[in-house]
């Protein structure tokens, strides 16, 4: 044991051993401690214990006078978790929000990210993780007037919904002080216009969920302007002009006032790739509609395809997609085909699944109980094989042929494609690619156009087909004019061979 020298005042040295020397500061404190009086003692361990039921009890009374102040002095809303209320007043709350959050939900950002990162769009990389506030109760103002949201009973099937974006699968309640709840109203309508600002740039498609029971939000894409959907240019100015004269409210008074049904039916027809679709997303978005996709052969039954078109809202499009799948050919036809279109027997009435059938669609189209106010919209390649009665006057008031491209519609194409305006500018472009290309103007851009144009053979090619082509080239407008008259070619020969080229042990083979 070391030994630790120590010097006195008066210069002289002596030994301290650490050991006795910690004892007798140990045996010092023990002994101020047991002059402590035992009541004492006591008092502070009753103190210290009767802590957590003093708080209880507080904690009590509170609860108890804000039930009170809530029963008689307080106005409130509840909104159920997966309303769309719910997810616009979250957002609304969000956008307002306080920085000194502590609480966050994660979520894997489901975004394409930056579109101007082309070389990233390539690379398969770990998305981004969204981190939206988490918080049970919030106090704010607005418009001078305290409001207190709450929020509770998380849904766990709100997770596993793809439409959830992370907010609103809680049921929220907002109260104020009053006894109207017109401030609440008016803050939920406030809340209703942000989120309507927010997705102005967007259509929102509705989808089935995966059980058939609800309409929900499937997906969200931009806006697609018309001028992307190439086919006559005539058609497509009468086609936006009876849909604009259908939406005004005065046309609705004509139509209620002659007891006429107020409805409007298009069927887009056409080769595969022409632009149908598109050209739904496209008015939709031109006119500020919500899109409902329905997907006929997915339907169980007659009743469950009523049951959809009863929980579409108005004011909105119905895209029946390839409608020729309701067709069944009748062994005999009727002398009134107007709903008389029964589904064939034999095979088909011994299927275990009996899919909706033609007059089940007709009912919900314009039966007596069918809704009305929207669009329906059908589209197929087959318009031949469609029945008389579904595409009568009535059902379907205009029909649309979107047709294979023309040079002149080539030629918009490639504007559109190569307009400066869209291009990526050069401080974008990779050094290696602006060696190979240059960013020209439009006047250059349209000469090459005309030179595109005049390779394109009339009403033989898709759309589709020529977009593909312009995505091989989308950083060169040279190399797409230059490089246009070997695709035709190609694309030509194909076409005569209607073969499909596969490798075999080497060889290349045609089916």
């Amino acid at each position: 044991m070391s030994l630790l020298h120590h010097t006195h005042l008066n210069g002289e040295r002596f030994l301290i051993d650490p050991w006795n020397h910690g004892t007798g500061i140990m045996r010092a404190v023990l002994t101020r401690f047991t002059d402590l009086d035992v009541t004492h003692a006591g008092s502070l361990i009753a103190i210290v214990g009767a802590a957590p039921a003093g708080w209880r009890l507080l904690r009590s009374a509170w609860y108890e006078a804000y039930s009170w102040i809530r029963q008689f002095f307080v106005a409130s809303v509840t909104v159920p978790g997966g309303d769309p209320v719910n997810s616009n007043l979250i957002k609304w709350l969000v956008s307002h929000r306080p920085r000194h959050h502590r609480a966050f939900t994660g979520r894997t950002e489901m975004g394409r990210g930056d579109a101007t990162d082309r070389a990233a769009s390539l690379k398969k990389t770990r998305r981004s993780v969204q981190y939206a506030p988490h918080w049970d109760s919030r106090w704010f103002f607005h418009h001078g007037r305290l409001f207190v949201a709450s929020r509770d009973n998380f849904s766990s099937s709100a997770m596993s919904d793809p439409a959830y974006e992370g907010v609103g699968g809680e049921q929220l309640t907002i109260s104020c002080f009053g006894w109207s709840i017109e401030p609440i109203q008016n803050l939920i309508e406030v809340a209703r216009e942000f989120a309507d600002r927010q997705t102005q740039y967007f259509v929102i498609i509705y989808g089935r969920d995966r059980y058939g029971m609800s309409w929900q939000p499937k997906t969200r894409k931009p806006i697609r302007l018309l001028d992307t959907v190439h086919f006559d240019d005539t058609v497509k100015q009468e086609l936006l002009n009876d849909i604009r004269k259908y939406l005004d409210p005065r046309t609705q008074r004509r139509y209620q006032s002659r007891s006429m049904p107020y409805r409007r039916g298009y069927l887009f027809y056409g080769p595969p790739g022409t632009g149908k679709s598109s050209l739904s997303t496209a008015l939709a978005g031109e006119f500020g509609l919500d899109l409902y996709e329905v997907k006929i052969p997915s339907i169980a039954s007659d009743s469950d395809l009523e049951q959809m078109f009863q929980e579409i809202p108005p004011q909105c499009i119905v895209l029946l997609e390839d409608i020729d799948a309701v067709w069944i050919e009748r062994t005999s036809r009727s002398h009134s085909p107007d709903r008389r279109s029964e589904r064939s027997g034999g095979s088909d009435r011994e299927n275990s699944r009996a899919n909706c059938t033609l007059s089940g669609l007709l009912n919900v189209l314009d039966g007596v109980g069918s809704q009305e106010g929207r669009i329906v919209i059908m589209t197929t390649n087959k318009p031949e094989l469609l029945d008389p009665a579904l595409v009568r006057p009535g059902r379907v008031d205009m029909k649309v042929f979107l047709g294979n491209i023309t040079p002149a519609s080539a030629e918009q194409m490639f504007v559109r494609m190569f307009s400066p305006d869209e291009m990526v500018t050069s401080d974008t472009i990779p050094s290696s690619i602006q060696q190979r290309s240059h960013v020209v103007d439009l006047d250059d851009i349209r000469d090459l156009a005309r030179n595109f144009a005049k390779a394109i053979p009339d009403n033989v090619f898709t759309p589709s087909q020529l977009q593909g082509f312009f995505q091989l080239h989308l950083d060169s407008a040279d190399d797409a004019a230059n490089g246009i008259t070997s695709w035709v070619e190609k694309e030509l020969e194909r076409q005569a061979n209607s073969s499909f080229e596969f490798l075999e042990n080497g060889v290349v083979k045609r089916v």
